[in-house]
């Protein structure tokens, strides 16, 4: 069994844990001199957003007047709490058994889906469209937001899976397996606009960011020892919540993965420090898709007047064909080797230069992953490869500064450490498991 402090994932819901917690962290989070509603300060007075449970006679009521049993993990959140005050950002108030009620196309979304719909279009697509036809609206106060249950989407448990769209956004429906994933969803929302609200208010710390930013420091350690994966997996969780480091560690290695959609690196791309490697993949993403350098200027919002004249001068190298990618130290020198070998036409050399040296490589800084800018290089980063991607990043570097690599260990991935496992130094914490329970 987990801690309390456990933050929620992908298991059996345990209410009784969970939405006392997002209760209170949400009380805490409130500044002093918002204005808020009677309601809205007495549950930051009872640090309780819920209501009184309904009783088994209020739920079957419930369930005879809407002519379906309720899917498992909505019926036990009613058994805890009779509705929900603010579900993230934009639903203020979540039905209990009194509110909750068919849809039917009341919206008239129904008809604005299916009149946008091909003729040759997917039975799936068609379902989906349908939802606001026949599914079970949740929403009762919200900023245009809407959440309903789908009876026809039902899983192997009985679940129903919950679809919210919000027409500011001007996205797609959501699609979530099931009440308690919308949930859990809505906990990440409300941590992440909270993140990053700015101005005013008590510092949002709390037992979920305390345990988040570990988790976040614990993926950088991994991905400097090698294991890539894991630390990506867990890099996007906490990014799902909205801290500070996650987005911009994780954006490290999706960018040596190859990708380059909504890759920005921020936090970390307007720190000086990091300039000679992150700049350098982000203008040239840049150049490739616009001509409008003002969108380069937002990317860099809160970059000072040196590091734009910088990104500037590197835009017109990189139109240019002219920009070269250097890097101090032993790994710089191969960085040179690997150059001169590209331009002869020996790509394997050039390639096996860059990687045998890797692990002499040195951080710029704390949150500085891999070495970044030569993939912008016209030699050099036509070396990278899907293949040779994976190679990079589970090759481990950093040395004592990054603690990727310490004495008794050799680089690669299957590189046995000084505990006997692949790559793992001796002070390595498991990170904790996403699942939650009770």
């Amino acid at each position: 069994m987990l801690t309390e402090n456990t933050v929620p994932g992908n298991a059996d819901v345990d209410w009784r844990t969970f939405l006392p917690r997002w209760s209170g962290e949400w009380a805490d989070a409130l500044p002093d001199d918002e204005v808020r509603d009677a309601d809205d300060e007495a549950a930051r007075r009872s640090r309780w957003l819920g209501f009184p449970p309904a009783s088994e006679e209020r739920i079957a009521a419930m369930e005879k007047r809407l002519g379906r049993r309720m899917p498992p993990s909505y019926r036990s959140f009613l058994q805890f709490t009779d509705g929900w005050r603010h579900a993230g950002g934009f639903v203020w108030l979540l039905a209990g058994t009194a509110d909750a009620r068919w849809h039917d196309n009341a919206s008239g979304l129904a008809d604005l889906f299916e009149e946008y719909l091909e003729e040759d279009a997917e039975p799936e697509e068609r379902r989906e469209a349908g939802v606001w036809r026949r599914g079970l609206q949740l929403d009762v106060e919200s900023d245009a937001t809407y959440v309903l249950l789908d009876p026809e989407d039902v899983d192997d448990d009985g679940e129903w899976a919950v679809y919210t769209w919000a027409s500011w956004r001007a996205d797609a429906p959501e699609r979530y397996p099931d009440f308690r994933a919308f949930m859990e969803a809505m906990f990440r929302e409300f941590h992440s606009l909270r993140s990053h609200r700015a101005g005013g208010g008590p510092e949002f710390v709390n037992a979920t960011t305390r345990e988040l930013d570990a988790r976040v420091e614990d993926a950088r350690r991994d991905a400097l020892r090698g294991d890539w994966e894991r630390a990506l997996k867990t890099l996007d969780e906490a990014k799902g919540y909205g801290r500070p480091r996650a987005a911009g560690l994780g954006d490290q290695i999706r960018r040596l993965l190859g990708l380059t959609y909504m890759v920005y690196f921020p936090g970390l791309v307007t720190d000086p420090r990091y300039a000679s490697e992150l700049l350098p993949p982000l203008v040239a993403e840049h150049a490739a898709r616009s001509h409008d350098d003002a969108v380069l200027t937002n990317h860099l919002r809160g970059a000072d007047e040196a590091l734009m004249s910088r990104a500037r001068a590197m835009l017109d190298q990189v139109r240019a064909g002219t920009y070269r990618y250097t890097a101090p130290g032993p790994f710089g020198a191969a960085v040179d080797r690997a150059r001169e070998l590209a331009r002869r036409g020996d790509t394997d050399q050039a390639w096996r230069a860059l990687i045998d040296a890797l692990p002499l490589w040195q951080p710029l800084g704390p949150d500085h992953l891999a070495p970044l800018g030569w993939v912008t290089d016209p030699l050099l980063g036509p070396l990278l490869t899907p293949e040779r991607s994976r190679a990079f990043l589970s090759t481990p570097r950093g040395g004592p500064a990054g603690r990727g690599v310490l004495p008794g260990t050799r680089p690669g991935p299957a590189g046995p450490g000084p505990t006997g496992g692949p790559g793992q130094a001796p002070d390595a914490r498991p990170t904790a498991s996403s699942r939650w329970k009770g």
